[in-house]
């Protein structure tokens, strides 16, 4: 990590205006509460507040010097128009990001990507490669795991995460982007070595007002801007196109293309510019997150041979995704599928194994109502379907359960839909009416340990509690 980086040398990086002591920073922080000594507190506009109004927090933590849209008095000060778009570059300076050399990986997409990421870094593991990894489900830094509030925590944090990585002994890591994090600068100043795409489908159109745009944002992963290479799993026209489009050197995973693959019996075979086969127990879904976090390993100069006794001999698990929670009968699956497509490839997988599924299913509030009849369609395929709730967040509760039973009922061949507001009661239900040749999925919490109601994160452990209900 480097250390003591002059404001003066700053500004004249970046052609900014400067006033004030010349002083040296240590640190990047966009949040006042993540300042500390030495640090240079990026002041931006924000939905309802402007950093600036937490300034007073962020130099009592420490902060010694302020990056804002204006000049601030009684502190060294530096100016830009829009700070968040240099605070990427600036992190990268302070940290070293690029002169560390580690070789990273990035994953985005709609579905996959989580456990895509998940893969990667237990496969570095495996092949003798200190390794850190940025995700949905946690942040890992040598031997600690990490809370996630966000899929791609900000630019600043990220490169502050990195150094500590590098600082564990780590010399390669895997990080989860989101479409957000790429138009909000949350990966500027990132060098990524492969990058990979799961696939694209209906999701965040609250933040993209067309699929084409959602593509756009995620597109942009596929640049000299971040990366060297790409690998593209090609199961729909949007990756068809991102193949197509790419600004860097990709290879495409699927009919015709770079790699091939295929999954019999509980064994995964890649066909190809490689080729490797491995057994893989955990379903074609998740079989699928596998070959893309395979196929990027081997574009990153990995052997098949390495990757073959690192699969063998890794117990590969991803928290929340497709995961069954104890061996106790009906088996209990608790997934954090939230999507059209990621409910209905979900209840897809499931019901090839079993005789019959139940569905327990909510959808969260504020965010892209539109998909939420998509949802209750998808839903519908189990032979029962139980509508409750999830993070309702500021909604009725109530409106949201209605749109997925509306929807759900109008498919024809829908099963029996069961509406029970309480998820804990939910649960309960669907393990009751479930018989032990049979499974329950659970979609939406996944590895969460919260629910989102009238702007409160309130404690709530699905994991846990579907374990409890079903071994009781």
């Amino acid at each position: 990590m480097k250390s003591n980086l002059a404001t003066s040398l700053i500004a004249q990086k970046f052609s900014l205006s400067r006033s004030g002591d010349d002083v040296e920073i240590n640190s990047v922080a966009l949040a006042s509460n993540l300042c500390r000594p030495g640090s240079l507190f990026i002041a931006t506009q924000g939905l309802k507040h402007h950093g600036l109004d937490f300034l007073d927090q962020a130099l009592a933590n420490g902060a010694v010097a302020v990056l804002s849209d204006r000049e601030v008095a009684g502190v060294a000060s530096l100016v830009h128009p829009d700070p968040k778009s240099i605070a990427g570059e600036i992190a990268n300076l302070v940290y070293g990001s690029t002169e560390s050399r580690m070789t990273l990986f990035g994953v985005t997409g709609t579905n996959g990507k989580t456990s895509t990421t998940n893969y990667l870094h237990q496969l570095l593991l495996g092949l003798g490669k200190p390794a850190g990894m940025s995700a949905s489900t946690s942040r890992i830094v040598g031997a600690t795991e990490l809370p996630a509030a966000l899929t791609s925590p900000e630019v600043t944090e990220l490169h502050d995460l990195l150094a500590q990585m590098r600082l564990a002994g780590a010399h390669h890591a895997a990080i989860e982007v989101s479409a957000q994090a790429l138009i909000r600068h949350r990966v500027d100043g990132v060098a990524f070595e492969v990058v990979g795409f799961s696939n694209l489908s209906r999701d965040h159109l609250d933040d993209f007002s067309t699929m084409e745009q959602y593509l756009d944002a995620k597109a942009a992963l596929f640049t000299e801007k971040y990366a060297k290479k790409g690998v593209v799993l090609v199961e729909d026209d949007y990756a068809r196109q991102l193949l197509e489009s790419s600004k860097i050197p990709a290879v495409g995973i699927g009919k015709g293309l770079h790699y091939s693959y295929s999954y019999q019996a509980e064994q995964l075979t890649i066909s190809g510019k490689h080729e490797l086969s491995v057994h893989f127990s955990q379903g074609a879904l998740m079989a699928k997150n596998l070959v893309l976090a395979l196929v990027m390993l081997l574009d990153a100069g990995f052997s098949a041979s390495e990757l073959e006794t690192a699969v063998s001999s890794t117990e590969l698990f991803v928290p929340g995704r497709l995961e069954l929670i104890s061996q106790a009968k009906p088996h209990v699956y608790v997934d954090y599928a939230h999507t059209p497509a990621g409910v209905e490839s979900a209840v897809m997988e499931l019901k090839q194994r079993y005789p019959t599924l139940t569905l327990v299913l909510g959808a969260s509030g504020n965010r892209d109502q539109g998909k939420r009849s998509q949802m209750g369609i998808a839903g519908s395929n189990a032979d029962l379907l139980i509508i409750t709730d999830q993070h309702p967040r500021d909604e009725d509760p109530a409106s949201i359960r209605h749109a997925l039973i509306t929807a759900a009922g109008s498919n024809s061949g829908s099963g029996r839909i069961l509406e029970i507001p309480d998820p804990a009661q939910a649960i309960k239900r669907a393990v009751s009416e479930t018989t032990e040749d049979s499974a329950v999925l659970w979609c939406g919490p996944g590895h969460l340990t919260y629910r989102e109601i009238a702007g409160q994160k309130v404690p709530f452990n699905a994991r846990a509690l579907a374990k409890e209900v079903v071994e009781s």
